[in-house]
């Protein structure tokens, strides 16, 4: 499994994109960057977007990809004709309703037809596995004032997850415990310490914050814990304070990471 960061951070500024993760070059998790950091052909080998919410640093992207996707079609390119998006039902109704709805941007469920879309949206349900392009993806609920979910991630008997938005939860770490191969955690980390506040009433974490959460994780110290969801602004103070705090094999991703799991 190769896990490829598009964006990592919770703020948009010139040179710094929003949260998305490119799995396998097909399968998105998130889509706040991937038109702003793949090209068109990449784009085009997308079939799969999973949502963990609904916010829109999480989904702007959807739109753009469904557009650049009608232009590869009108080109003539047969391949990969829709993508599917994945998500909660909640947040599929909110992105039918408030977003995808031929006012906020074109209907690309229905464009060129409803028998052949450019996107189809597809429900899941918290922890009802869903297996694509040889990847098993299980959405966890975490803890955010939107309905949200993590997302396990397998592949050849590996696990990796990706938090996804949350404040301080528990069933994500049940869930970490009880994977026996698990490879690494992208874990939210949205403001410094001394904004405890803001975390606490958007369902964020703080360094400190993240550093208590993890006492809930059985194998700290041989997990790799990778932070992402930073503020541009505070990145810095945010870097030293993660560096400060007593977290092993914890590292800031950048826009340049990717893994091999």
């Amino acid at each position: 499994m190769r896990i490829k960061v598009l964006g990592c951070y919770g703020g948009q500024l010139l040179g710094f994109h929003l949260s998305s993760f490119l799995v396998n070059d097909s399968i998105l998790l998130d889509a706040g960057a991937p038109t702003e950091s793949l090209t068109l052909e990449e784009q085009h080998r997308i079939r799969h977007i999973f949502i963990s919410h609904v916010h829109l640093d999480h989904i702007k992207d959807i739109a753009f990809l469904a557009d650049n996707r009608s232009l590869k079609r009108l080109g003539g390119d047969p391949h990969n004709r829709c993508m599917v998006v994945h998500s909660l039902p909640e947040n599929i109704d909110y992105l039918r309703t408030h977003f995808i709805n031929d006012i906020i941007w074109p209907d690309f469920t229905r464009i060129p037809s409803v028998e052949d879309p450019i996107l189809r949206l597809e429900p899941m349900i918290a922890e009802s596995t869903v297996e694509v392009d040889g990847v098993r993806i299980t959405p966890i609920m975490v803890n955010h004032p939107v309905p949200c979910t993590a997302f396990l991630l397998e592949e050849n008997g590996a696990q990796f997850i990706y938090s996804a938005d949350t404040g301080s939860t528990d069933r994500l770490w049940q869930v970490a415990n009880a994977q026996p191969n698990l490879q690494g955690i992208i874990v939210d980390c949205s403001f410094p310490n001394n904004q405890q506040f803001l975390a606490d009433i958007s369902g964020h974490m703080t360094p400190r914050g993240v550093e208590q959460e993890l006492k809930k994780l059985d194998r700290l110290g041989e997990i790799p814990i990778y932070f992402f969801h930073m503020k541009p602004e505070t990145l810095n103070t945010m870097t030293d304070e993660i560096n400060n705090a007593a977290i092993p094999l914890a590292k800031t991703l950048s826009q340049i990471d990717e893994f091999i799991i």
